[in-house]
């Protein structure tokens, strides 16, 4: 739930012009209703929906709320479909964003996930040739498939045990079936169709939860040096430790946030931001050559940034070390100082004698 209450908070409120000019991934993370324009209008429509994501007020609640709103664009009686669409598309993505994260989170414990359609009437023939399929749960397919899949849809993920698959006889796959031909079943008649490709509906084929958690920190990176230090500190640690950051340094892409300069430290190398962020070239390398740190291990960066003693190395470079909690971190400003990369960080040795000579060896540098 607060991770649902979370991505609706951090959505941009455009008008239906701007909204259409964003990419199907960027419209994750704004809010627009098509002929309403920005305004008190889209602020109340908003704010009933934040109230049924954070209270769960009814559908029947959400449309007295903005009843007025509604019946003045004659979105009623039969054209009252506006309405639940509307309501049911985004309290949906919403909490599939949550269980996202939740999923992901869980992921040790549930490495299979299964689309589970509702298999009625009303379910897409796409969606229902879906419905009980088994991929990893790091599975490509998961980008594409991950609902919602259309507007109004009601489909779902489920995390599955080693054991629940084994049990239940369940079929793991491994090829991505998307863009393949199906004759799917009516679900009225139970006849079947004629051929179509198995896709989600226009405009759904992504991934919402993947779209939020993991292009948070290439879009937050761009914020945080204009907020207070206490607000961008925390967002960091959220940041970092949270699944979006893992996500990514699995398959990195752009750059991360992964620390924050002081003032003092951002002015003594030149550098004109103080939001130092992690590269993807850097990640795959700290991957290969450092590939025992977990992904959570990186909120000691900050740490470092904060409380670890400071080496001056050359003009452009700064190494912090944290000897109590024994991590390097070495950060470096462009020549221009529009930019900070994290250039290395590693855990100090185990051992106190070598632990020592590591950290002598590193103070010489000044």
């Amino acid at each position: 739930m607060r991770e649902a209450q979370a991505f609706w908070r951090d959505k941009v409120k455009l008008s239906p012009g701007e909204f259409a000019k964003l990419s199907d991934e960027a419209k994750t993370r704004a809010f627009a209703v098509s002929g309403i324009a920005r305004g008190d209008e889209l602020d109340t429509v908003f704010a009933a929906l934040q109230k049924a994501i954070d209270q769960g007020i009814s559908f029947d609640r959400f449309k007295e709320e903005c009843g007025d709103i509604f019946a003045r664009r004659g979105w009623t009686g039969k054209r009252q479909w506006r309405v639940d669409n509307i309501f049911r598309t985004n309290i949906q993505t919403a909490y599939n964003v949550g269980h996202y994260r939740q999923l992901v989170e869980d992921r040790d414990t549930f490495p299979y996930w299964q689309y589970s359609a509702i298999n009625d009437s009303r379910t897409r023939p796409t969606h229902l040739a879906m419905d009980g399929r088994v991929w990893p749960a790091d599975h490509p397919v998961w980008n594409t498939w991950f609902p919602p899949n259309g507007f109004r849809c009601r489909c779902s993920v489920i995390g599955l045990t080693r054991d629940q698959v084994e049990r239940r006889g369940l079929k793991v796959e491994d090829k991505d079936p998307t863009h393949r031909l199906i004759e799917p079943v009516s679900p009225v008649s139970g006849e079947k169709m004629p051929a179509m490709q198995l896709l989600p509906d226009p405009g759904f084929a992504h991934n919402p939860g993947r779209d939020y958690w993991g292009e948070m920190g290439r879009v937050m990176a761009d914020r945080l040096d204009a907020w207070p230090r206490r607000l961008s500190r925390r967002m960091l640690h959220d940041m970092v430790t949270g699944p979006g950051f893992a996500m990514w340094m699995r398959d990195p892409a752009g750059t991360f946030p992964v620390g924050m300069l002081s003032e003092a430290d951002a002015g003594s190398i030149g550098a004109k931001t103080r939001t130092v962020v992690l590269s993807s070239e850097t990640a795959r390398k700290q991957l290969a050559t450092h590939h025992e740190l977990q992904p959570g291990e990186y909120r000691f960066v900050q740490v470092a940034l904060e409380k670890g003693e400071v080496v001056r190395d050359g003009k452009k470079t700064l190494i912090y070390i944290l000897e109590d909690e024994q991590y390097v971190s070495v950060v470096k400003a462009t020549r221009s100082g529009q930019g900070v990369f994290l250039a290395s960080f590693r855990r100090l040795s185990s051992r106190q004698w070598k632990r020592r000579r590591e950290i002598d060896q590193l103070r010489r540098k000044k």
